[in-house]
């Protein structure tokens, strides 16, 4: 018997199998306005359909694990969404029909947000949040990471994950929360958000969490201090270095009365290597 949980309410609800398609088009759309994007990813223009296969591995991936939570969010389908994403992606986007579950296409629906979140360590909650669908619904996809480059991972790899290992112990993480740019300044990252300080308060958490700058300027808004700034050195195709920023939010004496956070967008709070989608990212 599993512990409450906060409920799922209006359009927010468990990610599933068939929804691995569409959450790859909205993770690429909206990761690409993160400066992690384009560190991880230099290539990406020449191989765009390299980056939504890597998404798509990487969310199966973490839809299975019974120690994470994926979340989704569906809206109303916007039929130009592709004029709000890169040009490289605009260019080879995928149909409709073959991102979307028929069920969904035909009532003119779509997943338009996503968030994924890991559990603390030996959480009485492993297993809790699997999907209710067993099987895939479209063909595998196996990503060939041809738009990242190994130097990078490998930075990150040395300069970035054992800080997060060190500051996150014990601690229930926010590996990321996008929302496709079609969709912006609806009100969706602050939906998930609450929930996840829902089940922070439930449990008496402590959240964990590493932002971009833009995910610094949402998350330090809504309670979450930092512990420390982690510099990830500039490489060959893309000598400029990045910065992560690592902040901690105390749920476990909350009462919760605090204010609901306030939409901030695009949300992309952590390294697409915290979410496993090849050998060289944890």
């Amino acid at each position: 018997m599993f512990p409450s949980a906060p409920p799922f309410t209006g359009a927010l609800r468990l990610a599933r199998l068939s929804d691995v398609p569409r959450i790859g088009v909205v993770a690429a759309s909206a990761f690409y306005h993160s400066s992690w994007f384009q560190y991880e990813r230099p290539y990406y223009q020449k191989y765009p359909l390299d980056t939504l296969s890597s998404y798509r591995s990487s969310f199966r991936t973490a839809i299975l694990d019974p120690n994470s939570i994926v979340l989704v969010i569906e809206a109303t389908l916007d039929r130009n969404e592709s004029s709000k994403v890169y040009d490289a992606l605009a260019d080879s986007y995928p149909a409709f029909e073959d991102q979307i579950p028929d069920d969904m296409l035909q009532k003119n629906r779509a997943v338009v947000s996503v968030a994924a979140y890991s559990l603390v360590t030996d959480s009485p909650r492993r297993g809790q949040f699997q999907p209710d669908d067993e099987h895939d619904h479209f063909p595998p996809d196996p990503p060939q990471h041809r738009d990242k480059d190994k130097t990078a991972a490998d930075n990150m790899e040395k300069y970035l994950h054992p800080q997060e290992a060190e500051v996150f112990e014990g601690c229930l993480v926010i590996d990321m929360m996008v929302t496709h740019p079609a969709y912006w300044s609806k009100g969706h990252a602050t939906t998930v958000t609450n929930w996840i300080l829902d089940l922070a308060r439930l449990d008496r958490s402590v959240l964990g969490v590493a932002g971009a700058p833009m995910g610094k300027v949402f998350f330090s808004g809504i309670g979450f201090e930092e512990v420390k700034t982690v510099e990830i050195p500039g490489y060959k195709a893309h000598p400029k270095p990045i910065y992560a920023w690592l902040a901690r939010k105390n749920e476990s004496m909350s009462t919760g009365g605090e204010s609901s956070p306030t939409e901030l967008t695009p949300i992309t709070s952590q390294s697409e290597g915290s979410i496993p989608d090849s050998p060289e990212l944890k």
